[in-house]
Parts: C-alpha cells; structure tokens; sequence
C-alpha cells in the first residue's frame, strides 16, 4: 500500500462513526471521495450580493491594516476570520445548505460591526464574556485561523486571578467549514463547560484529527489565547470525543507536561488497529510506514501519561474502546 494512500486515509478518515468508514475500497484512487464535498450552486444574485457585502468588510479591513497601533494589530484578526469565512466559502464552494447563505450574512454582519467598533476606536469583544470567537495570525502560511472560546461569567478584565482553562478538540465534521465552524462557536458553548473555567474550542484547520498543521493552529490558539487572558499555565487540561478524543490520546501523550489532566472520549489511538478494526484492512506496511506511523501512535508515548492524569471513557459496543483499553 502507498504510503500516501495510508496517510490519507489516517489524517482525513480518522474515527468516524461505523456508518461513515470508507474501507479498503476508498484506498483505490479512482475511488476516493472528496471530503468536504461540492456544495450547494448559490444563485448569482445571492452570490453578487453575498460578494459586495465581503467587498465593504474588506474595505474596512484594509483601513484597519493602515493603522501602526499595537492594540488595532493585535485585534484585527478577530476581523479577518469574519471577511476569510465567507470568501473561502465562496471561492471553494462550501455552502452544504441553502440555511449557510443566512449564516454567511450573519457573519458578514458581524465582521462589520466589529470593523466598525475597532474604527471608532472601542472594540467590545475583547472584553466580552460567554460565547466569543477570536483569531490570530498563523506562523505556517500567515493566514487568520479562528477560535472558539467560553468565558465565564466571573472572568474580569483587570484582574489577578488566574482562570483554569480547558481545551475541546472537537470531532469529525465533513462540512465543517471555516464558516460554519465560526456560526457554531458564536451559538454553542459546546459539550462541556465546568464552572469558572475558560473553554478554549481550537478550528485545528477542518478535520485533520489535529495533525501537522492542525496539531499547530492548537498550539498557537492555546498560545493566542494565553496572550490574551488570565490562563492558569498549571490548571489546563485537554478534551475530546470521537475525533477530538483521538486527539486528546495524541496531544496527553506528546505534551503530557503542559496538562493537569486529560480526558479523551472514544478515539483511536494507533494507526494499525484504526486501519484494522475500523477501516478492516488487511495491513502489510514497509518498514517506512511503519516507521512514519510512530510519529503520531500514542502507545510508543503512552509512559508520558504517568505525569498527566488521565480518564477515558467510551461506549461498550464502540470499536473505539480499543484504545482505552
């Protein structure tokens, strides 16, 4: 098998429910699907309405970049994600259904008030608790990638305490654009939300399971928002399901010295047993896939775990379980 064929199908079809395994047939070229899939046609009177909008963002945009304060720099990403959502989502087809269209206004709209806000000089998010989704610039390629956060109710600027923080690595979610991704974080508090607590929700560049560039962009939100808030560095700990727990394996194993506790739900953690059991291949890897496979196996790792405390859970029937157990 090509070592290519495997890391495709270890990085973009990594834990999925029973029902979305592709098998071995998806390993044939001719075969594969194209994750995310081709989205919605939008009508051209949409699509033109849709583009002068992001046009007058872009604008604002521009304006912001002409400015050498450090507090607009340092917030003008959280304006970017807004103006990038919606212009990759029309360049690359990523509407999935007719509903995104209002999604895609909606977030339009807010790119412009924040644009607006940072303009006049009084920028209000920065300060705002709840739901609220940030952005920074990557050291990979220099584009703005998008964050979810939680804040709590007790957070207050100006503070001295410091605030625990957790970090949920969500799962897998074929259409989980940049757009959509933004719309839920700026809806949903997500699947666990303990009081007090900070709940760092990391894009991790689609669904990548949180490796190579998406293992990064986590690194550098979690840095990002460090930066920004009262972080307890002692009191941070990583969560995941599905997906997001294949990456909480990978991320407890590697940097077991940065958490006080991980908490990984289902989630493979080998490539061997996914592509066996889950994929159900009959494996007969190189010594470099094998080799390669290291990089990212978690059992090789698996000592580390006697410096983060860890609880794993899954369901009984789930193949997943293999790896908590």
């Amino acid at each position: 098998m090509h070592v290519r064929t495997i890391f495709a199908i270890f990085f973009l079809h990594l834990l999925v429910a029973a029902a979305c395994a592709d098998g071995p047939a998806d390993n044939l070229p001719d075969n594969v699907r194209r994750i995310p899939k081709l989205g919605i046609e939008v009508p051209a009177d949409v699509r033109q309405a849709l583009s002068d909008e992001s046009g007058k963002l872009e604008q604002e945009i521009a304006r912001l970049r002409e400015r050498e304060d450090a507090s607009t720099r340092s917030l003008l990403p959280d304006v970017e994600i807004y103006a990038k959502a919606v212009r990759d989502a029309l360049v690359y087809q990523e509407f999935f259904e007719p509903r995104e269209i209002n999604t895609a206004r909606e977030l339009l709209a807010e790119g412009q008030k924040r644009a607006e806000q940072l303009l006049a000089g009084e920028p209000l998010w920065p300060n705002q608790r709840g739901l609220v989704v940030r952005g920074y610039v990557s050291r990979i390629d220099g584009s703005v990638q998008p964050y979810g956060l939680v804040v709590p109710e007790s957070y207050r600027p100006g503070g001295n305490d410091r605030f625990r923080l957790d970090i949920w690595f969500h799962g897998r979610g074929e259409t989980l654009s940049e757009a959509n991704f933004i719309s839920q974080r700026r809806r949903q508090p997500g699947q666990f939300t303990p009081p007090g607590t900070i709940v760092l929700h990391p894009y991790g560049r689609y669904s990548n399971a949180f490796k190579f560039a998406g293992e990064v962009d986590v690194l550098e939100a979690l840095e990002s928002v460090q930066s920004r808030y009262r972080v307890d560095e002692d009191r941070t700990a990583v969560r995941g399901f599905s997906m997001g727990g294949a990456a909480c394996w990978q991320f407890a194993v590697h940097y077991a010295d940065r958490w006080f506790a991980a908490n990984p739900g289902a989630g493979f953690a080998e490539t061997p047993e996914f592509l066996k059991i889950f994929q159900q291949e009959t494996l007969a890897p190189t010594w470099y896939e094998q080799k390669l496979w290291q990089l990212y196996d978690c059992t090789g790792y698996a000592r580390n775990l006697l410096d983060c405390p860890t609880v794993a859970y899954s369901g009984e029937l789930d193949a997943q379980k293999q790896a908590a157990d």
